[in-house]
């Protein structure tokens, strides 16, 4: 949050009304986070719509950039329901690590619905530096132990591949009942 005021506030010179649009959708994020996700589940629509308007503002950031893809179908069902925030780790994680101001980067996710599974799949670039090594962080922990609490060890997957050039997380969860 405190990223995107900074840029929205370097943007109210240059571009007001862009700022202006960034504070709403910055409201909308804020409300979100206050008073949806602190339920046990979400409609998938709304965790997704979460998702659309934290990278709207990462775009203000990084305009054009990144390539970043967004893909999930658009005639859910409203009952499809998951945990809040599971998934937007993996897109904060592919922005901070998967962007560069001197390469080109990308942030690929696609999520899918189909027998009361709902699959998530988070790809980004890496730019790692000669000798530099990338440790799990304590979100990708936390997230892990959260998967635990929800579905047990083995109602859930969480696969993540990583290359020199490609980071990967596919997470396939079954949808809970609202």
């Amino acid at each position: 949050f405190m990223n995107t005021l900074n840029n929205i506030h370097a943007l109210i010179d240059i571009d007001t009304e862009y700022a202006k649009n960034a504070v709403i959708e910055l409201s909308k994020m804020m409300r979100y986070v206050l008073y949806d996700s602190g339920r046990e589940i979400i409609s998938l629509n709304k965790d997704i719509q979460f998702i659309q308007n934290y990278i709207g503002l990462m775009r203000i950031r990084y305009t054009n950039d990144v390539d970043i893809r967004v893909e999930y179908p658009h005639d859910l069902p409203t009952q499809v329901s998951i945990p809040p925030l599971l998934l937007i780790v993996f897109v904060e994680n592919a922005f901070k690590h998967g962007v560069s101001y001197n390469n080109p980067s990308f942030i690929h996710m696609h999520v899918d619905y189909s027998d009361g599974k709902v699959t998530g799949t988070i790809s980004n670039s890496r730019h790692t530096q000669k000798g530099e090594r990338h440790s799990a962080g304590i979100g990708l922990d936390n997230v892990r132990k959260r998967l635990e609490l929800i579905y047990g060890p083995r109602n859930y997957t969480l696969d993540i591949e990583e290359n020199t050039t490609t980071y990967t997380v596919k997470l396939v969860i079954p949808t809970l009942n609202a």
